[in-house]
């Protein structure tokens, strides 16, 4: 999904609603959401980029939405100034105890169905009955519930929809997400970035100065076993209490199994690009996440190391398993080798240009370039190589992208919950609607690059050839 530009203030009426557009997948990275904000009223004013979001003035209607993902149909012009937004601030302190009162109860629901109504992307809704629906559960919320039932039956209300962007989420979860926006977070664990597989934990990220860093963990290792049992996606990143010690199964590509102890401490959990240049003078970036928000500046200091180092004959771009993220980071990217209008966002009532200016940092316009993505490239990241392999030339080398390109917006409600919905979608300039698609590579070579060490990748062991740098 995509997102939104700077932060936007809460309205400042009973329904104080924020909205932010993502693009990225929240079940992705999750210590680097990014989320852009842009001030706007309804739709009549588009938002910026996938990574935009907007205050909007409060009316009764709640606005629920998850990550972003292309859709077709905008039929209103884009407002006058729009820009990108920025990380959005913190949003309303989740209330902690006691039951909501049923008057409450009532026009969050409210708040909720009718920001749907009038914002979701797809005014057929896909097929959903939505205003049966609001009978349904306007019945359901009646009933004696728990805070927690509340909040389980507005999930189940959003998950209607059945967009896999769209989602509600409680207050707490709220507050989490917004701890995790600015890519800067601290937290207890090990320090990794994992992404579940069948057969344990794929490590994208270890933290600099973290126990698993000391314990001599790096990217691409696999986490096989927790404490002597299987890894589970429940695991997640290995957090726990502070001082406690876990004991990791590890298997890294080409070596054998290992078991490492590792104590668990406070973590700052900021996420880099990894950058190096190889033989051959290619540079090569990998991009683990666009929700960091400040990627963009990473990455344009990356490019400026390297160009410093000498003349490049070509660069890579790695946005595998990257969910997305911050439309300004991607705008921020896309700078460096791009200008202009490349594509065009539209949503119910709007639709506004994607226009890239100059970057800060090193222009890239003409050095050749390969992008390597895989089924799990999603939402901006996707956006990001669309847009290089038509509007910049570059090879795309991989296996097709996940085709889930949608901007959500979040909707901060009243009691500090959370609807993120679909608004918006996006086009190439040739007119090409990414959404269920994805980008197809110039070069397939549908392989699990995660099985193997940086040396033998073969995927990028192609970019490297089509550069002139890698195996003839």
């Amino acid at each position: 999904m995509m997102h939104s530009t700077g932060p936007a203030k809460p309205a400042t009426s009973p329904r104080r609603l924020t909205r932010w557009r993502l693009a990225a997948d929240l079940t992705g990275l999750s210590v680097a959401l990014t989320v852009a904000l842009a001030a706007c009223s309804r739709p009549a004013t588009p938002p910026v980029d996938a990574a935009l979001s907007a205050s909007v003035t409060p009316s009764l209607a709640p606005e629920p939405t998850p990550l972003p993902t292309e859709v077709p149909s905008p039929t209103a012009t884009v407002p006058p100034s729009l820009t990108i937004a920025s990380p959005i601030s913190a949003p309303p302190t989740p209330q902690p105890v006691a039951d909501l009162p049923i008057e409450e109860r009532r026009l969050i629901f409210e708040e909720v169905w009718q920001t749907v109504n009038d914002e979701y992307l797809y005014v057929d809704f896909q097929g959903v009955d939505w205003a049966k629906l609001r009978e349904v559960y306007a019945e359901r919320i009646e009933g004696t519930q728990t805070r927690e039932e509340f909040y389980a039956t507005m999930v189940e209300l959003v998950a209607e929809l059945k967009d896999n962007h769209s989602r509600f989420v409680p207050p707490a979860a709220a507050q989490a997400e917004e701890i995790s926006t600015s890519g800067r977070e601290t937290r207890v664990g090990v320090g990794v970035v994992v992404q579940p597989k069948p057969d344990g934990a794929f490590i994208q990220v270890v933290f600099p100065e973290s126990p698993a860093a000391r314990a001599g963990l790096r990217p691409r290792d696999r986490i096989i076993a927790v404490d002597g049992r299987p890894y589970v996606a429940a695991d997640g990143d290995l957090q726990g209490e502070e001082g406690s010690s876990v004991r990791l199964t590890v298997v890294r590509p080409g070596d054998k199994l290992r078991d490492v102890v590792v104590v668990r401490q406070e973590v700052r959990t900021h996420i880099v690009p990894y950058y190096r240049r190889f033989p051959g003078d290619v540079g090569y970036i990998s991009i683990p996440t666009l929700w960091a928000n400040d990627m963009g500046e990473q990455v344009s200091g990356a490019l400026t190391d390297l160009v410093a180092a000498g003349r490049l004959r070509g660069v890579i771009l790695d946005v595998r398993s990257n969910r997305g993220g911050w439309g300004e980071v991607l705008n921020d990217v896309l700078s460096h080798f791009v200008r202009g209008q490349v594509g065009v966002f539209f949503g119910r009532h709007y639709v506004r240009p994607l226009v890239i200016e100059p970057p800060a940092g090193p222009d890239m316009r003409g050095v050749p370039l390969v992008v390597l993505i895989d089924g799990d490239t999603a939402s901006y990241a996707e956006v990001l190589a669309g847009v290089l392999q038509r509007e910049a030339g570059a090879l795309v080398v991989g296996s097709p992208s996940a085709g889930n390109t949608e901007t959500i917006y979040a909707h901060t409600l009243r009691d500090g919950s959370r609807l993120w919905l679909a608004q918006e979608s996006f086009r190439l300039q040739d007119g090409t609607n990414l959404e269920g698609v994805g980008v197809t590579p110039d070069v397939p070579l549908d392989t699990d690059w995660t099985r193997f060490s940086e040396e033998d990748d073969p995927q990028l062991l192609e970019a490297l050839r089509l550069l002139g740098a890698g195996p003839k």
